[in-house]
Parts: structure tokens; sequence; C-alpha cells
């Protein structure tokens, strides 16, 4: 049924939408999954954040719940290239989405204690995260190739924000419904059945998944071996790249849709909010679908970069809606750009590096290493301004961060400055 459903939509857009490429069957199912992960995700991530977060106006347990999270990431990218040497990549994607389950099993099993266990959930979540994500990578290194990589990467990207456009506002308006409207009640069965649901479409991905097929590395996972190599300069650079994007998105991972939740006290709010600054993020995937490609990722980045920076700006200001709606338009057409030009000089500085064609799964779990420094600093940073210093100290690292993914700039291979 899923086959049919996103097959039918890839020939739609094909058909109507520009996209005139031709893709095959495996990397078209795996952008699908990729999409409906993203669906799901929308779905049930801010909201868990949220969850957490709304009993005391705690950042301490949003921040040990992410901390875990992140900490959790590393072991798992790790443990995923180990068993993708064994048993192929797909193991590795499909154990994600279990992981993933796990999360909301337990959530739904601990209900108004969870908030008593977020290193437990974070621990979940992040193992859920890193075998995902090391999946995706290696199956997008094998399943195609680096002329096609960039209209890849930009169709499995305006899927997945088509597919993030209508989720978070389902869940805001599902958790909206179940809560009585005398204000000294509350009622969480909304975010249990947003739960629920998450549980069960993360379930329905792992089935899915066995419809795959991959090419199965072959040799042990040695990811010693690439640590410390002389003569792949590029690699390190990427290196220094990924620990800038770490420190910002350590905390941008989570703290708009909280601060939106803090100012309106309303989950639909949260939602219809996602839900604008996704359909922005779509437009902006559909354009670079056309337009993507090798020739021009440095201009992407820089354009891309821009308009987050000025969209950060607006966070300087006193948290209103107003103000956060300027800053999530922005920094969905910023992000959502730099991301494609980016991933595709990410896997092809991967291709180029000593070894990079057999050694993938090790340059794809390394990686996670400077990701984990930045997102401990960047998280820690935050969470110290908060604390000494209040509003005036959560806006100030706010827009700090903003601004720290620049320094990419400095550390581009070179062959991607001219």
């Amino acid at each position: 049924m899923l086959d049919l459903i996103f097959g039918n939509f890839y020939r739609f857009m094909r058909r109507h939408l520009g996209s005139g490429r031709p893709m095959g069957d495996q990397p078209r199912a795996l952008a699908a999954m990729s999409g409906l992960y993203e669906f799901n995700f929308a779905l049930s991530s801010v909201f868990i954040n949220i969850f957490l977060f709304r009993d005391k106006d705690d950042w301490s347990v949003v921040g040990a719940y992410n901390l875990t999270q992140y900490v959790a990431i590393v072991p798992a990218f790790f443990a995923g290239g180990y068993l993708a040497r064994r048993f192929g990549h797909v193991l590795s994607f499909r154990l994600g989405f279990l992981f993933n389950a796990l999360v909301f099993f337990m959530a739904l099993l601990l209900r108004e204690g969870a908030v008593h266990h977020p290193h437990l959930l974070g621990t979940l979540a992040g193992l859920g995260i890193g075998f995902y994500y090391l999946g995706l990578h290696s199956l997008t290194l094998d399943l195609t190739r680096s002329t096609e990589r960039d209209h890849f990467l930009s169709y499995q990207l305006f899927l997945a924000s088509i597919s993030r456009i209508l989720a978070p506002a389902l869940a805001g308006w599902t958790i909206r419904s179940f809560k009585p409207h005398e204000a000294s009640e509350t009622s969480l069965l909304g975010y249990y059945l947003v739960f629920a649901v998450a549980m069960t479409l993360y379930s329905a991905l792992a089935y899915w998944s066995f419809t795959l097929k991959a090419s199965r590395p072959v040799g042990p996972f040695e990811p010693m071996k690439i640590v410390g190599v002389k003569g792949n300069a590029d690699w390190d650079r990427m290196m220094w790249s990924q620990f800038i994007l770490g420190v910002r998105n350590g905390v941008f991972w989570f703290v708009v849709p909280v601060l939106v939740y803090q100012v309106a006290r309303n989950e639909g709010v949260v939602g219809n909010f996602s839900m604008a600054a996704n359909l922005v993020a779509v437009v902006t995937s559909y354009v670079l679908a056309r337009w993507a490609h090798e020739g021009n990722r440095l201009t992407g980045l820089w354009v891309s970069s821009l308009i987050t920076c000025l969209g950060v700006c607006f966070l300087g200001f006193k948290a209103g809606i107003l103000v956060l709606a300027a800053f999530a338009i922005l920094n969905a057409v910023g992000v959502t750009w730099f991301q494609v030009p980016f991933g595709a000089i990410f896997f092809k500085v991967v291709e180029g590096a000593k070894e990079g064609k057999r050694r993938r799964l090790e340059y794809l779990a390394v990686r996670e290493i400077p990701l984990l420094i930045g997102r401990l600093l960047g998280l820690g940073f935050f969470l110290f301004a908060y604390f000494r210093f209040g509003e005036v100290g959560l806006r100030a690292a706010i827009v700090t961060l903003g601004f720290s993914h620049l320094g990419v700039f400095l550390f581009l291979p070179k062959g991607k400055r001219a």
C-alpha cells in the first residue's frame, strides 16, 4: 500500500511538477521511507519535548532529554556501522525505526511519570536517530551516484517537507481536542493518542524496510583506520564543519517549538506554527529540486546562510508569536536550502577520502564525534546562559548560536571555494 501511494506521488511529480529526471525504484523507495519518517518525526518529536516541558516550564528536563539523546546517537552510529558490515546497510535503517517506536511505547507506559525519566527516553530516541541516519546515509551512497545525488537529495527533501506540513498541526489539533475548556483541568489523552500513532507508524516503516535491497559491504568495521590518516585534508576540514553545525543544531533542534508553546500555551498554535514553517520549506524544496546541481552548491550555501542569519536577528527581540513567525519563515527557507548543497558536498568528500569507497561506514560513524561535541557545547552554553542570566541570557544565547554556522565557510573543502 505504501509503495503504491508513494509511487503514484512520484509519477505525479514527474508529470506535473517538472521533476523530469528519472529515478530508480530503490532510491525512490528510500526517499519515500525517509518522507514517512519525517512525517512521523514532525508528528511526535515536537510534542515529546513539550510533554516533558509543559508541567513546570522546566528547561532542565528538556535539556536532559536532548543531552542524553545527543550522546546516544554516537554509539548507535558505531554499532550501526558494525551491524551493516555484518548484515548489510538495511539492518541499521530498520533498527532506527524500531528504537524510535520504543520511545513512544515507553512514553505510553510511563505516561505522566515520563517527566521523571528524560534520560531513558533520550537514550532510546538517540539510538533510534543514530541507527536511522547511519542506515539512510549509507543507503544513499550505495543506491545513488554522485552526478544524480543533488537531484535525489532535493527530491527527498521535497517529499520530507510535504510530509511535515500537516503532521505537527494534526498532532496539535488532536492534543487540544482532548483538553477540557476549564483552565483548572488538564487531559493528556491527546498526547497519548499522538504517541500511539507514532509508535504504529515507526513499526510499519520497519516492516516496509524489508523491501529494500542493497549491497553488503565487505571486510570488518574499523573506524580507527580513518582517524588521523595523513593526506585527508578535505575530510579533516569537513570534520570541523560538522563540529560547527553541531554547535548550532544542539539548541535549534528543539528550542523554537518550546518557545512557541511558552508564549501561546496552546498545542494547536504550536502545530499551526510548525505547519506554516514546513509549507515554506516545501516551496523552497520544490525550487531546489529544479535548480540544484553540482555547479551552484557554493552559491546555495552563501545565500541560504545569509537568509538564516537574517531570521535569527528576530530572536533577539522579546519572544512573541509575530517575532517567532518571522524567524520560522526565514529559517525554513535558509535551512532547507543549506541542507541540499552541504549534504551533496559531504557525500562527495566521503567518496573522495582515503579508502572512501571501502570505508564509507567508518566515515559516517566518525563524523558523529565532532557533531556530538558541538551539540553538547551549544546546549551547555544555552542552559548556562538561561540559568545564569534568565530571559536575556536565553535570547542572547539563541542569537549567538544562530550565527555560529557561518564558521562552516572557513572549513569547506578547498575544491569548493572557487
